[in-house]
């Protein structure tokens, strides 16, 4: 039997990805009562890292390591790209926000200066990012440096080879080493999960640690995948380290995602307060204005609420968040039926070439918006006072090639609320 019942709020945030999660925690840590609705099992697929701008111009694949000085060109290149409608005094603005944010439910992040790091990934890569968590700190810009580097695997657990990593890696200076554990809990599979469970147990650690100190005197620095606990992380690779006597860091690699996982917890536990609701799994419907507020209806299997909300954050993603839905020749809207910029026929949605330098115009697809990230109706005004987007959803930004998907998360959704508050409280 559901459970049906009436609620209000001042933002309804609809969706359960990085942008949604942050547009909550801005609306709750400026004192707005909140009701979250989505599926926060989409964060088991983020890596941690959170990316500013790490390639332009797009066709060129440049790797940048100031992405402020390219924000300038972007800015000047395309007006209707996000970070065109924001300062670089908002942005760093926002980041701040999230890292005193995450910290203060206990995940540290490192955010300093105004450059891009270069973070070893799982595939022997440097991957351009702006903001990492703090287990991953001491693994960034390994490629400049002499220190010997070991990379240290686990037999059975899938998506991380210390081999394959150690193949892929460029590095003129330092050697590599690589060491594959086969532990007792192994019995063909290993769950990331479970193995990074097991992480907070003080005897894996020292098992663990014993084995790894028979490089002591040939490498400086260990890197493994990035399972090392679910709580308390940096505590976890501090006393590694403090075992070993060398400098441990962890590497992303491929989902389900521990710091994934430990972001949705981070955010769970500070959005845990009398200003914030969750809704898990909820559907949202939009049904009517009334007056000044937005009448819809969330529902799942266990229950059916009405909310009225005086504002709502659009953050329900592009097509695989289901905030885009693309029939044979039209890519729709999916829940206020909002105009969706995108290419005027099927036949430009995708280059032939699927490595094309251009890219391909479907992934320009999006909602328009103004400055405060309102969307607009087809003649270019805001489609309603109070309804706001946030993340991948907006138009106009390749994300996935120009690595700018969490950065204009962290921003739009930062804007959109203080622009609400502003507005309205």
């Amino acid at each position: 039997m559901k459970i049906i019942k009436n609620t209000d709020c001042d933002v309804l945030v609809i969706g359960a990805g990085l942008a949604g999660y942050i547009a909550a925690a801005r609306a709750s840590d400026l004192g707005l009562k909140t009701i979250q609705a989505g599926n926060s099992a989409t964060l088991f697929f983020a890596s941690g890292l959170f990316d500013l701008l790490g390639v332009f111009p797009i066709d060129s694949g440049k790797i940048l390591t100031k992405p402020y000085s390219a924000i300038k060109k972007l800015q000047s290149d395309q007006p209707e790209h996000p970070y065109s409608k924001v300062s670089q005094n908002q942005i760093q603005e926002s980041f701040q926000f999230l890292t005193d944010f995450l910290s203060s439910a206990g995940l540290n992040y490192q955010l300093s200066g105004p450059d891009n790091k270069q973070i070893l990934t799982s595939v022997g890569t440097f991957k351009p990012t702006y903001m990492v968590p703090e287990t991953f700190s001491k693994g960034c810009d390994l490629h400049k440096d002499e220190k010997n580097l070991l990379i240290v695997d686990f037999k059975g657990l899938k998506g991380f080879c210390a081999r394959q990593a150690t193949a892929g890696l460029q590095r003129n200076k330092g050697k590599t080493y690589t060491l594959s554990i086969d532990l007792p809990e192994n019995n063909g599979s290993l769950n990331p999960v479970h193995l990074a469970k097991l992480f907070e147990n003080k005897d894996f650690i020292q098992r663990l640690s014993d084995k790894i100190t028979g490089f002591s005197e040939k490498a400086d620095i260990v890197g493994m995948p990035a399972i090392c606990g679910i709580h308390n992380s940096l505590d976890i690779v501090k006393s590694l380290t403090k075992r070993i006597g060398m400098d441990v860091f962890e590497i992303p690699g491929m989902p389900p995602s521990i710091p994934g996982l430990r972001l949705k917890n981070a955010f769970e536990k500070k959005l845990s307060n009398p200003h914030a609701t969750f809704l898990s799994n909820a559907k949202v419907i939009f049904h009517a204005m009334e007056k000044d507020h937005f009448i819809l209806q969330a529902v799942n299997d266990n229950f059916e609420t009405r909310i009225k909300a005086k504002g709502v954050i659009l953050a329900t993603g592009r097509f695989p968040g289901g905030g885009l839905f693309a029939k044979r020749n039209i890519v729709l809207e999916t829940i206020f039926n909002l105009p969706v910029f995108q290419p005027e026929t099927r036949d430009l949605w995708h280059q032939l070439n699927f490595f094309d330098a251009k890219g391909h115009q479907i992934n320009q697809a999006g909602l328009e918006t103004d400055d405060t990230f309102r969307p607009l109706d087809k003649t270019g005004k805001p489609a309603f006072e109070n309804l706001y987007c946030a993340g991948s959803i907006i138009a106009h930004n390749d994300w996935a090639r120009l690595k700018s998907g969490t950065g204009v998360s962290c921003v739009s959704a930062y804007t959109a609320i203080n622009s609400y508050y502003k507005k309205n409280m």
